[in-house]
């Protein structure tokens, strides 16, 4: 492969600037290093290395690839203009990034797949916009050697910073209602969404561990893929499952909190992914007050355009890599906390001790310009989706569709949803049989892949990208295998119909053909 999703895909030109950085690191002078171990590991042959902007998220990494591997890992901080220090046991501190220093966390070969996950899972590596700027700019990985300018010169700092107050506000604004406005305070920027799940896992840990014992959370509904894993394999939670999310699963979760459980937080989605159902969030968020937890919803599918979320759940998580910014050439999250939750100001003052600013300016400016028409995307691409799930509903080839509209948790969704608004831009659905659903998903002449929210229609077998080896587990919760997800664009709606339709008669020809076998 050359390129793909940033998370699950390196992108080449960050291999290429870690193979570099660690080649030049391994030639410095062994006084560079702590002690003579160090220099040898970080000399080894076959050593890699993941690059983040944030030293606590260093320490993070070489905590988890230590308790993997069991091997020593190096974490070395490198400037821009070509300072070397190698730490033998980080304590952060916190400080503020500058874009001016790289972490790169070394490893052996032997944790290649362990430090996948890791930059997978927690969203916390650099982007490609920062390996670009340091590979073209960096004085000491120049043939040249030229001289270090300032980094204003080169970067657009003033101008991220004044996009940063902007995106905030545009944030702030689309959760807002009149009973709850949403000012710059509560809104958090951090580089991906997944980085925004992590930051609130570190905030959680910091409020509720007595530091003996694991965060022990709930997981309400079948959740995306990394949401659980970086809960669970990156921050150690004890993570309880009720994968169902129906009400009979919140029966269940009372019943289990007044029979003794106690919980630090519930993580869910709103609707879920990609089975598109809701969940009774005033419900959940009476038994957090009750049971002292927080409720923390990913509203990615939803939008803040279509549902009012915040007024009923401590923290809301955003991947503004989907919808928000839709043309798929930038990633970032958000956390905005709930200003009339009980626990605001605690939550506000540990995410302010903890917060380091790693987005990269570029990437902020070119979030800051994608989406300026958000709403308006999220209506037209609404709207189509309203559509395809109808012509999809209709059609004897299909057994089910799941979208908010069409599930039977609609009246639930409902009561969330802002006046006058939709259901949302995603949908997926169940065939007859697999060869049709095979037969629809090759015909469906749209781009093809395992993101969602951009402004094209982008289709997948979701479960095969996301479950492959855990079919059978996948299986029990409803997400079947031969599922169909649509993430539906702002094209024409004419011309989406036409696509849909095609790709039912494909559907429709392979079904019939199977029956005469």
């Amino acid at each position: 492969m050359k390129t793909g999703y940033p998370r699950f895909f390196v992108p080449l030109i960050v291999r290429e600037l870690a193979e570099r950085l660690v080649h030049w690191a391994a030639s410095k002078r062994a006084s560079e290093a702590p002690n003579e171990e160090l220099t040898k590991l970080l000399t080894a042959t076959g050593q890699l290395a993941l690059l983040t902007a944030g030293e606590n998220y260093a320490e993070c990494c070489r905590v988890y690839l230590e308790a993997q591997g069991k091997k020593p890992i190096i974490v070395v901080r490198i400037s821009f203009s070509g300072a070397l220090e190698i730490f033998d046991r980080m304590q952060p501190t916190g400080l503020r990034c500058t874009h001016m220093d790289i972490y790169a966390v070394v490893y052996p070969e032997q944790l290649a797949v362990e430090a996948k996950a890791f930059w997978q899972h927690t969203g916390l590596g650099i982007s490609s916009r920062c390996a670009e700027f340091w590979l073209e700019n960096s004085p000491f990985l120049q043939p040249d050697g030229r001289e270090l300018k300032g980094l204003e010169a080169m970067l657009p700092i003033k101008e991220a910073e004044i996009a940063r107050g902007v995106l905030r506000r545009r944030i702030g604004d689309s959760l807002s209602t009149e009973a709850n406005e949403v000012g710059m305070e509560a809104v958090y920027l951090y580089p991906t969404g997944m980085s925004a799940i992590s930051h609130s896992a570190t905030a959680l840990r910091k409020v509720r561990s007595d530091g003996l014992t694991a965060c022990r959370v709930v997981i309400f509904g079948f959740l995306y893929v990394d949401t659980f894993k970086v809960l669970s394999k990156v921050y150690g939670f004890d993570c309880k499952l009720y994968g169902h999310a129906t009400p009979s699963d919140l029966d269940q979760l009372e019943a289990d909190l007044k029979g003794g459980l106690q919980i630090d937080a519930l993580y869910t989605e709103f609707p879920g992914n990609p089975l598109l159902g809701s969940v009774d969030l005033d419900r959940l968020y009476t038994l957090s007050k009750r049971h002292d937890f927080l409720l923390i919803v990913d509203d990615t599918v939803a939008t803040s355009v279509n549902a009012n979320l915040l007024c009923f759940c401590d923290v809301v998580c955003t991947s503004l890599t989907k919808m928000f910014s839709g043309s798929c050439n930038v990633m970032g999250g958000s956390m905005v906390l709930n200003l009339k939750s009980e626990r605001f100001e605690l939550l506000r003052k540990t995410l302010d001790e903890q917060f380091t600013d790693t987005y990269f300016p570029e990437d902020v400016l070119v979030m800051a310009n994608n989406s300026a028409d958000f709403e308006k995307r999220v209506v037209t691409a609404s709207c189509n989706a309203e559509h395809v799930a109808h012509l999809l509903q209709q059609h004897h080839t299909v057994s089910q569709v799941f979208y908010p509209k069409v599930n039977p948790t609609r009246d639930i969704y409902d009561h969330y949803r802002r006046a006058g608004r939709g259901y949302g831009y995603l949908l997926s659905a169940r065939f007859e049989t697999p060869e049709a659903a095979i037969a629809f998903h090759d015909a469906l002449n749209v781009a093809k892949g395992p993101s969602l929210g951009t402004n094209f229609t982008l289709c997948c077998a979701y479960t095969l990208f996301a479950h492959f080896s855990e079919l059978e587990w996948a299986a029990q919760y409803g997400v079947v295998e031969h599922l169909v997800r649509i993430s539906v664009g702002i094209e024409d709606e004419e011309l989406l119909d036409g696509l849909v339709r095609r790709a039912l008669e494909a559907a429709t020809e392979k079904h019939r053909s199977m029956r005469l076998l």
